[in-house]
């Protein structure tokens, strides 16, 4: 958490030097963006990238990173998922914002999925190294491009589906209305 608020406050020092050293607004490729410090955790570059994760990566240390988990029938943070969702949905999100969704298997072993923004659409990627119950050739990394997510109410709970530009369906999450 120390790490996280020192970062966000290196990042907040430089966005204001940087603003006060020049008056013209930051150019990208796709549009103008005017610099504004804003207070809220930024979910672009928020979590670490998957191969600097232990490879125990535990549900403590997952819902401290801030990812969306479920493990054993209880949720965590589940609101990010959704706020990703709907930013997307209605053209609010920026290329590179991304959610982190971790789930685990009876044995307790993480699978990790990256939601990430990007120049054309949604990406996923599943990371499935951590399981040590599963063939070595089904433990890697495998990215999709995601068309869609639904977003399923029933009465035992909500499920998150992720459809592919394939027309594949990949679950992402499950959580009960407990």
């Amino acid at each position: 958490m120390k790490r996280i608020i020192v970062m966000l406050s290196l990042l907040a020092v430089l966005i204001i030097m940087s603003a006060c050293s020049s008056k013209t607004p930051y150019k990208t490729e796709e549009k103008t963006v005017t610099p504004t410090l804003n207070t809220e955790k930024s979910i672009t570059n928020s979590y670490e990238a998957l191969d600097k994760l232990p490879q125990k990566y535990s549900h403590e240390l997952a819902e401290k990173n801030g990812d969306v988990v479920n493990i054993k029938g209880r949720s965590s943070n589940i609101e990010k998922l959704d706020k990703f969702i709907e930013a997307y949905e209605n053209k609010k999100a920026s290329s590179g914002n991304m959610v982190r969704i971790t789930k685990y298997t009876n044995e307790g072993d993480a699978i990790i999925c990256d939601l990430i923004i990007d120049g054309e659409g949604i990406k996923l990627i599943e990371d499935t190294t951590r399981d040590k119950f599963s063939s070595k050739e089904d433990r890697r990394k495998t990215e999709y491009k995601i068309s869609d997510i639904s977003k399923t109410k029933k009465a035992e709970g909500i499920s998150y589906i992720a459809k592919t530009n394939k027309g594949e369906e990949k679950f992402l999450f499950f959580t009960n209305n407990n």
